[in-house]
């Protein structure tokens, strides 16, 4: 049997081997036609798979405590695996890929510990080891993000708007913008996010909309502490708290949730996983810094009410012990009246109850103040549930009186690809329970990801995916330590192996901006000078793009409609990447007509006009 299984791993490894050289140490962009390898010698590759061979057949030789055939054929499957999924960016290749790695991991860790024997972590070193996870994961994504921005990626929706925003707030303390709604209002007339006010310091000192990408990415990764907490606090070792740190930073809805750059939703995980940490700890601190989290969790959004409604009510269902929904009182203390009352009314269940009903006023509230002061709550993103003209009752009416179309609306093809990225990279683990009243953890992924029609809500990459995230995680914790040991051990390996793959297909193309703002760093600098020449407070129109680099200042609106203005400014700026000369020139004939001047025109890069009369 060794002699098949390091068959398999020469054959897996020499493939690899192939594959990398011949793409030239960089993901083939050929991999999977039938030329890819039409010039490799097929003596060549049986002498270098017979190396391999012989080379595992030495290690396995020296006794080192543990299988290394087992981990050379999970080590070379993976890569070659990865290499396959990173190649294809296809959720059916990575599902498909899933298969064949699923059968390996179980087949060699299910059985045998000995694969990990050699890992052993003190608290100390695991918490070490998470907390540099949540470094790197900070690095990715504040990295890909801040050269998004840099290589004039990142448009005025919704970035431009935030750093015209921040602005303000730096200035005046108000949340004043212009690029919103094409008028001067107040950004809580379109969402209530008091949240933001917690990054106004460190955007004071460092005022760039770079600072915001970073701040992003540092509060989406600081997640990985209290998921390291709870993991500790339910009784996972060490190392079984590290692998789920590491799933965490290769989690595609975490990075993928920054995709389109700053969002107050970015909070949203790591102030949940702190609330459920703190409901955990059952004891005074715990109920005092379980209500400090919740008022955290519901100034960021309108909408975040959802999701501390739903906390309470699975802590008021689960009594703040969820092991054992029992009732924990001795059978005298539940004697008589007073014995039953306190039975019901624990702490846990008052906390919970309290939870939902300050979730329900805050929302009652936000709600009141959108319509009657701003804009409104965007219920028209739940159209597919809503008759025309209709609201929130009604979509709580249509979902009582048809559970039918709850179902038909929320797992149609696309949404069934979304379903796949939140669930297979943790290996299905929240829903391996037999515990029903677990699912009630994923009743947020339901309606505030599957319901609504609104398309970028179940996608991986937009920001509606960090809420969900963190009770997918929580619920994955409390699965996970009611395991027996080589289940939890192997379902967390394959957990592993499944986000590295995900993270490969859909997250690893994000580090194309990084490579692409350093390729062409002088161009984008260049650009940026060329900004230099608006004054400060005079008021811009400017393309989508361009908006961001130059939102700080009171007035500043999106061009929408190529040669006409909406907003009557002292400039405009016209992004003329992708715009032919003609076009250029047309652009300008337009302008001088409404009386405007060039002051720049690079064409292929950048029209500037001011306005003379």
């Amino acid at each position: 049997m060794a002699a098949i299984k390091r068959l398999i791993t020469s054959w897996t490894a020499a493939a690899y081997t192939i594959a990398v050289i011949y793409g030239g140490f960089n993901v083939p962009s050929n991999f999977t036609d039938k030329t890819f390898t039409d010039g490799v010698n097929i003596l060549t590759f049986l002498i270098l798979m017979f190396g391999f061979f012989l080379l595992l057949t030495y290690v396995s030789s020296l006794k080192l405590g543990f299988s290394s055939d087992d981990l050379a054929l999970v080590l070379f499957l993976g890569l070659y695996s990865l290499l396959l999924t990173v190649n294809s960016q296809s959720i059916t290749t990575v599902i498909a890929v899933l298969i064949p790695i699923s059968i390996a991991v179980f087949y060699i860790f299910y059985r045998d510990s000995r694969g990990l024997s050699f890992i052993n972590l003190s608290p100390k070193a695991g918490f070490a080891a998470a907390c540099a996870l949540a470094v790197l994961l900070a690095v990715f994504i504040g990295a890909y993000t801040s050269c998004r921005y840099l290589s004039f990626g990142s448009p005025n929706y919704d970035f431009g708007i935030f750093c015209n925003m921040f602005a303000s707030m730096a200035r005046d303390f108000t949340q004043t913008v212009s690029s919103e709604r094409d008028a001067i209002i107040q950004h809580f007339e379109v969402h209530f996010s008091p949240v933001y006010y917690l990054m106004l310091p460190f955007y004071f000192v460092f005022r760039s909309p770079v600072t915001l990408q970073i701040l992003q990415a540092l509060i989406v990764a600081s997640g990985i502490v209290p998921l390291w907490l709870i993991s500790r606090r339910r009784g996972l070792s060490p190392r079984a708290s590290v692998i789920l740190s590491a799933v965490y930073a290769l989690y595609p809805a975490i990075s993928g949730g920054c995709s389109y750059d700053l969002h107050e939703n970015c909070f949203l995980t790591a102030f949940l996983l702190w609330l459920f940490w703190a409901a955990e700890r059952k004891d005074r601190l715990g109920n005092i810094l379980l209500f400090v989290f919740a008022v955290l969790t519901l100034s960021v959004k309108e909408d975040a009410a959802v999701y501390v409604a739903f906390a309470g009510i699975y802590i008021a269902v689960t009594d703040g012990h969820d092991s054992d929904l029992r009732n924990p009182c001795s059978e005298n203390e539940r004697r008589g009246w007073r014995g039953r009352v306190s039975g019901i009314l624990t702490v846990p269940r008052i906390n919970g109850v309290l939870l939902v009903l300050i979730s329900v006023a805050w929302f009652g509230f936000t709600s009141w103040f959108l319509t009657k002061f701003g804009y409104g709550i965007m219920s028209s993103r739940y159209s597919n549930f809503i008759p025309e003209g209709g609201g929130l009752a009604d979509l709580l009416r249509t979902v009582l009186t048809n559970p039918a179309i709850v179902f038909s609306e929320s797992f149609g093809t696309e949404k069934l690809e979304f379903i796949a990225q939140m669930i297979l990279p943790l290996a299905s683990i929240p829903f391996v329970t037999k515990k029903p009243h677990r699912l009630l953890l994923l009743m947020p992924l339901l309606l505030i990801n599957l319901m609504p029609d609104y398309q970028y809500q179940h996608s991986v990459f937009f920001q509606y995916v960090f809420g969900s995230s963190a009770f997918i995680f929580y619920g994955t914790v409390l699965n996970l330590s009611e395991m027996k040991p080589k289940l939890r051990r192997t379902l967390l390996l394959l957990s592993l192996s499944s986000s590295i793959l995900f993270f490969g297909a859909f997250i690893m193309p994000k580090s194309e901006y990084i490579f692409r703002y350093f390729e062409n760093r002088d161009k984008y600098i260049q650009l940026e000078s060329y900004l230099d020449v608006i004054d400060d407070d005079a008021s811009v129109t400017a393309s989508t793009f361009i908006l961001p680099h130059i939102a700080d200042r009171r007035e500043i609106y999106q061009l929408k409609n190529g040669s006409e203005t909406e907003a009557d400014t002292d400039y405009v700026v016209i992004d003329l990447r992708g715009v032919t000369e003609y076009s250029a020139n047309e652009y300008i004939h337009a302008y001088e007509n409404k009386g405007y001047n060039t002051i720049r025109c690079e064409y292929g890069t950048i029209l500037i006009l001011e306005r003379i009369i």
